[in-house]
This record gives C-alpha cells, sequence and structure tokens, in this order.
C-alpha cells in the first residue's frame, strides 16, 4: 500500500506540473488573442479617425450637394436678372449688384459648410477620445486578468506540489520505519 501511495504522490506531482504549464499556455494563449483584438479595435479606431478628422468637408457629398443646389440657383437667378433688366431697360449696375448680393450668399454658404466641418470635427475628436478611454480600460481589464489568471494558476499549480511532495514525504517516511 505505501508503494501505493508514493505512485500515487509522484503522479500528482507531475500532473501539478503538467496542469500548470498547460493552464499557462492556454491562458498566454488568450491573453494574445484577446491583446490581438484589441490592437485590432486601436486600428480601426485610428483609422476612422484619421478618415473623419482630416477629411476635407467640404469634399463630401452631402458639401457637395449643398453648394451644387446653390450653384444652380445663384445661375437661374442671374439669368433671371439678365433677362428682367433687358426687359426692363435695368442698368448694368443694377445686374452687378445682384450678382454681389449672390456671391455673398455664396460665401455665406461656404462659410457655413466650414462652421458645419469644425462641428463635425470637435465631435470627431471627442469620439476618439471616449474610444480610446474605452479601449484603455479594456487593456487594463486584459492586465488585471493576466495577473489574476497568472496568480491563480501559481497559487493552484504550488498547491498540488506541496501536496504531492506531502504525499511522497509521507511515503518517505513509511519507507523507513
Amino acid at each position: 500500500m505505501s508503494i501505493l501511495a508514493g505512485i500515487t504522490a509522484g503522479a500528482g506531482l507531475i500532473g501539478g506540473i503538467a496542469s500548470s504549464i498547460i493552464g499557462g499556455n492556454k491562458a498566454a494563449e488568450a491573453a494574445r488573442k484577446q491583446q490581438q483584438a484589441i490592437n485590432n479595435q486601436k486600428a480601426k479606431d485610428e483609422a476612422w479617425y484619421n478618415r473623419n478628422y482630416y477629411g476635407n468637408y467640404m469634399d463630401s457629398k452631402e458639401s457637395q450637394a449643398a453648394l451644387k443646389r446653390v450653384e444652380d440657383t445663384l445661375r437661374r437667378r442671374n439669368q433671371e436678372a439678365q433677362a428682367q433688366g433687358a426687359v426692363s431697360g435695368a442698368t448694368p449696375e443694377a445686374v452687378v449688384a445682384q450678382q454681389a448680393n449672390d456671391q455673398q450668399l455664396m460665401t455665406d454658404v461656404v462659410s457655413n459648410l466650414a462652421s458645419k466641418s469644425d462641428d463635425i470635427k470637435r465631435n470627431v475628436d471627442a469620439q476618439n477620445q471616449a474610444n480610446q478611454r474605452n479601449t484603455f480600460g479594456m487593456e487594463m481589464q486584459q492586465y488585471q486578468a493576466n495577473e489574476s489568471g497568472g496568480s491563480q494558476l501559481l497559487a493552484s499549480g504550488g498547491g498540488l506540489i506541496a501536496t504531492a511532495l506531502s504525499g511522497l514525504d509521507s511515503f518517505g517516511n513509511k519507507a523507513k520505519k
């Protein structure tokens, strides 16, 4: 019976070491995958930020459509003003005044679009900061999980080894008697 106890204790020792190694490898693999996912998300967030923050809002479809509508409206108004001036005998100064008003309208539209661009950049920057805080939180959770997992593996592996050594020690003491 004492040989069986020694074999059991030795198997426990080997099992404890193997369990610690396997558990450590699995935990490390999971940690690597989680870190890779975090890194992928950081890259996506950075690409989103660069695209939206540094992109020229004046080149956006929305801005281009607004500018086209204004240009079309101004073109029609200019044609109407010239036709009306020819019929009514308006002076060239009146047509020029109308064109100046139209240019001021276009300037106002472009200014409003530029202001909207600034608002968009502020919103993108705020969202980017929130994304960075979120990613930082995920990284901190990952570090804490790694630390906790490592501590648990160390404790459970050490406990198995201590139990096995205790069994071997009692086996050795029984063998000496």
